[in-house]
């Protein structure tokens, strides 16, 4: 089934695995286009620059606005910004103006940077990532914490600031530091934030497929809120997907299996897209 909103992934990093937005509006053989992905439902989609995990940073920054500016961001899907890594904010590459343009922001990627410290490492929030965390919610950009480490996530969530997890999973079900334990899920729901599930198998657990999916987000449901439960996949960012998908024509599958668990159609329209809608629709009127 397509749930009648359409799904909202709140995490792809096909952006710069395409060699052209031409390639990305026309097909390409990445896990993820947009011919696909529309056939398949998904109505928002988050394209996200990872700048970080990039040799040359500034070069892969200013590749991913240019593919991005190339777009038809009305959709259908309607497309949506994301930096994974605030690493170009703080060296002062990003303008005011595009990081207002951001909907959504991980303050470090893998490893520390003068922000935080992501995964890999144990370093906490840096004064300067305190400022720019403040900044960033005054400008409307949701905080992502997903590739945060404990240390920098809880320091993150001792703020007070409402945060989100564009793509994690439940760390009680695969226990592996990229997901989240279950107090932080139920901390950032009941902050109003999200928590994007994703469709990476080393954060789904041994022999993942589509039911170890319907897993975690049943899990992230018990414990964080059917309405705090949401979808970022990850395609493009990760080489191996679960057993039985291939790329994003995947979504009805997941969705017909939660409705065959019993999930009624008005809560799979939550998960599905509804709580991702309702989240940026509160930030900034979007």
């Amino acid at each position: 089934m397509i749930p009648r909103g359409g799904v909202f992934d709140a995490h792809v990093d096909t952006m710069l695995a395409v060699p052209s937005a031409e390639a990305l509006v026309n097909g390409s053989s990445t896990q993820l286009d947009l011919p696909r992905a529309r056939a398949a439902g998904v109505s928002d989609l988050v394209l996200a620059i990872c700048a970080e995990a990039a040799k040359d940073q500034r070069e892969a920054l200013e590749r991913g606005l240019r593919i991005f500016d190339q777009l038809d961001r009305n959709g259908p899907p309607r497309l949506h910004l994301a930096l994974e890594g605030c690493e170009p904010i703080a060296a002062g590459w990003l303008q005011e103006e595009d990081v207002r343009r951001l909907d959504f922001a991980g303050l470090s990627w893998n490893g520390s940077n003068s922000v935080a410290g992501g995964i890999g490492s144990d370093s906490g929030l840096t004064p300067t990532g305190r400022r720019m965390a403040e900044r960033l919610f005054s400008l409307g950009v949701s905080i992502d914490v997903s590739h945060l480490c404990d240390r920098a996530r809880r320091e993150v969530l001792a703020t007070g600031l409402p945060v989100v997890a564009t793509h994690c999973n439940c760390r009680s079900l695969c226990d592996t530091p990229r997901n989240l334990p279950d107090e932080d899920m139920r901390e950032i729901g009941a902050r109003g934030g999200v928590v994007g599930i994703t469709l990476v198998p080393a954060f789904l657990g041994p022999e993942a497929d589509l039911s170890t999916v319907a897993d975690h987000v049943e899990h992230a449901a018990s414990v964080a809120g059917i309405c705090h439960v949401g979808m970022g996949s990850d395609f493009d960012g990760v080489a191996d997907l679960p057993a039985g998908v291939t790329d994003c024509t995947f979504w009805p599958d997941l969705f017909d299996l939660l409705g065959r668990r019993g999930w009624r159609a008005s809560e799979i329209e939550l998960v599905a897209g509804g709580n991702w809608r309702k989240l940026l629709s509160g930030r900034r009127g979007k």
